[in-house]
């Protein structure tokens, strides 16, 4: 019906009840999802199905995901990702939904005019490192504790309206310890956020790809 496969609705204002239905739609099936995820990751039955995975391109099939909203709130996407990454050994579909989710919150609380940067290193003893830095609304040093904690959400007037289920960082904390890594958040109200996801130099896998 938001197509207009089967021809023209009509009334312009349908256009935008549709539209609702689907955005709401949406969001009950992200939310669902979530308290899916959380109740897997508690009861200990979270599984990896792991793969090798060609690091530069999942980065670059999860931008693609992020970049027309970013565009769309005006926001600048820049990507620093060197000729080459590593194959490692994770779980791809888990893999993107921690980036994702990363890039999602980046785009979420950041305004009009701001700027997000995805970058990517690697390192035979290091392992994988990748960030996601904004320059959005930020978080006070003493609430960053309170982000990775379920149904928390940090109160303030960009926040209230971006109404979510507060579940979001604390499943891809879970998801990045799942694969032995580590999430870190470095904030500044007023300047942004630096998410850094690191994975082990034991994920890696034998050689990394060139860049197409």
């Amino acid at each position: 019906m938001q197509r207009e496969m089967l021809g023209p609705l009509g009334n312009a204002q349908y256009a935008s009840y549709i539209r609702d239905i689907n955005q709401s739609g949406t969001h009950l099936h992200d939310v669902i999802n979530d308290i899916l995820d959380l109740s897997k990751i508690e009861a200990g039955q979270m599984e990896l199905r792991e793969t090798t995975v060609d690091v530069r391109r999942a980065i670059e099939r999860c931008i693609r995901v992020v970049a027309t909203r970013a565009t769309d709130n005006g926001l600048t996407l820049i990507t620093q990702l060197p000729d080459t990454l590593p194959v490692i050994i994770a779980d791809e579909q888990k893999l993107k939904q921690i980036l994702i989710n990363l890039m999602s919150n980046a785009v979420k609380f950041t305004e009009q005019g701001g700027t997000i940067t995805i970058e990517a290193a690697s390192g035979l003893n290091e392992g994988v490192t990748i960030r996601v830095t904004d320059t959005g609304i930020g978080i006070a040093a003493e609430n960053i504790p309170k982000v990775f904690r379920p149904f928390e959400q940090i109160d303030g007037s960009l926040s209230r309206s971006h109404e979510g289920t507060g579940l979001g960082l604390s499943i891809t904390k879970s998801l990045v310890e799942l694969h032995g890594g580590t999430l870190a958040l470095e904030s500044d109200p007023g300047v942004g956020t630096i998410a850094t996801v690191t994975l082990p130099a034991a994920r890696l896998a034998d050689q990394p790809l060139a860049a197409e």
